[in-house]
């Protein structure tokens, strides 16, 4: 082979040829924003990216004429290859990124579905396994602070809200994030990214979930392997839950005295991709009576009307987010025993609803209206639920049935209420 054939076949192979673009859409980048406009499905491939969150980033291949660049910066966007704009876009982002151009291009032209990561953000270490010998998992965390500071598992929102070691952020999702300014340990391990979701509706509870992800230096599933170690020879064997350790996925499940500990791994597959850290998840599922128990109004309930509904009916029993929730009162489960009763208090004027054994009690005054919703049966089962709109416009679900439940007790609750009834528009179970 000649200079000039051999140089131009090594030219060549270093040619990249991107999709011919359409008139389908449009992809640019704007303040390290990268903007997605989708011109032919309704806006569906519309995104916007925020590149200081990118996480990782793949090739997908459906067909031979769905192909996307997949970017995951706490949301999953697809970008079409054949946007508009995608070429330079892509290459000021392998520039910045340095990404796997190897990997792209190899699979760009292939037509079976697939999809190969391109490029990961890599993380520091962000655990540390301890050669000591705590055995206090069940009681809280301490952070490493100067001097350190232990945490209750029973500490509540408006407790911990006010230490000195903490600071709030909002997360992607605009949740608010409790955070902490120093490591913390949980039993003998140190986790560098503990958090804490902080938009519980109600503030005199235990904090109820906290989490963080966990990378290993080469961020894999080592970290999972590191942790279940420890975790496992730490925890007496009926507090180890198991759980599973599939292709797609590893889960793990530990009992804290029902402080529930999780783990998970996820891999490449199908539906899912590869996160790069096991994820730990805290959650409070312990249980409070205490909180379920009225006592003020105990004392002072006096029932004037009844309204008996019968079938099979519930009650909301999240007392842990819904301060409103409590015990059936005594005098009318005394009565009734754990049917489902409503019932008016005109002198203290109050009304009531209750369901197996728990109620939910409002002022008369803060009542707008009742409002129905008939959810018709489908692929699933249908339902009704009864809501009481208070003054502030907020719905509050106090009982639910099955399908048109309701529809028959209209006038009663017109009457026992004095409220107006609305119906939300009806929609199927799908």
């Amino acid at each position: 082979m000649s200079f000039f054939d051999t140089f131009f076949e090594s030219q060549a192979e270093h040619t990249h040829h991107f999709p011919e673009p359409t008139s389908n859409g449009e992809v640019k980048i704007e303040n390290n924003t990268l903007i997605c406009q989708d011109f032919k499905d309704k806006g569906m491939r519309s995104c916007v990216v925020n590149l200081d969150d990118l996480q990782y980033v793949y090739i997908k291949v459906i067909d031979e004429n769905d192909k996307y660049l997949f970017l995951f910066d706490h949301h999953q966007n697809d970008i079409p290859l054949t946007y508009k704009g995608f070429e330079k876009v892509y290459t000021q982002l392998s520039e910045t990124f340095n990404f796997n151009d190897a990997v792209f291009f190899e699979n760009m032209t292939k037509t079976e579905r697939l999809k190969k990561q391109i490029w990961r953000r890599k993380y520091p270490k962000t655990y540390t396994i301890l050669d000591t010998n705590y055995s206090d998992y069940n009681e809280g965390f301490e952070i490493q602070s100067q001097p350190k500071q232990f945490i209750s598992w029973e500490s509540t929102y408006d407790e911990i809200k006010d230490y000195e070691n903490i600071y709030f952020e909002k997360s992607p999702y605009d949740q608010t994030l409790l955070k902490f300014k120093y490591p913390i340990r949980i039993g003998n391990v140190i986790l560098t990214t503990l958090q804490a979701y902080f938009d519980n509706t109600r503030t005199d509870v235990p904090v109820l979930h906290y989490y963080c992800n966990c990378y290993n230096d080469l961020g894999n599933d080592g970290s999972y392997n590191d942790l279940n170690k420890v975790f496992t020879q730490d925890l007496v064997p009926d507090k180890v839950l198991k759980g599973y350790e599939r292709a797609d996925q590893k889960n793990w499940f530990f009992d804290l005295n029902n402080i529930k500990l999780s783990m998970c791994y996820t891999y490449d597959s199908n539906w899912q991709f590869d996160g790069g850290n096991t994820s730990i998840t805290i959650k409070n599922q312990r249980e409070y009576p205490e909180l379920l128990i009225d006592v003020v109004y105990e004392k002072a309930i006096v029932i004037s009307e009844t309204l008996s509904l019968d079938g099979d009916f519930s009650c909301p029993e999240d007392y842990m987010r819904n301060s409103r929730i409590k015990y059936t009162p005594k005098s009318i489960t005394e009565k009734f025993k754990a049917g489902t009763i409503i019932w008016t208090d005109s002198v203290n004027e109050k009304i009531g609803f209750a369901s197996k054994g728990y109620a939910q009690v409002f002022d008369l005054a803060e009542i707008k209206a009742l409002n129905i919703r008939n959810v018709l049966p489908a692929r699933g089962r249908g339902r009704a639920d009864l809501f009481v709109i208070t003054t502030d416009d907020t719905f509050h679900t106090v009982l639910s049935g099955t399908c048109k439940v309701f529809d028959k007790y209209v006038d009663n609750l017109k009457q026992l209420s004095g409220k107006i009834i609305m119906f939300e528009p009806e929609y199927y179970d799908c």
